[in-house]
């Protein structure tokens, strides 16, 4: 597949100065590596998205409650110190 894309104004100078630095020898190349850089970004950020709509949506149904802190912080020292650990609580 062949595709032109147009580049605009406001991004052309940013896209020479990438490619004058020379890690990119053109704009083929520069736009092929933000590409495959981006769309495993893009999905991981697509999955993100559903996992905070799914929070939201057990938070609205009341399925989730606040978490206590300096309880989980007790009920991993205590874990620590059942195994023999020393350690300062501070």
């Amino acid at each position: 597949m062949n595709s032109t894309v147009e580049i605009p104004a406001e991004v052309q100078s940013l896209v020479a100065t990438v490619i004058a630095r020379g890690r990119f020898s053109n704009e083929q190349e520069l736009v092929s590596e933000i590409l495959k850089a981006t769309v495993p970004a893009l999905d991981d950020y697509d999955q993100m998205r559903r996992d905070v709509q799914t929070s939201v949506a057990m938070a609205d149904r009341g399925e989730i409650r606040e978490a206590d802190f300096d309880e989980i912080c007790k009920q991993l020292c205590d874990e620590y110190d059942a195994k023999g650990n020393d350690h300062d609580r501070n």
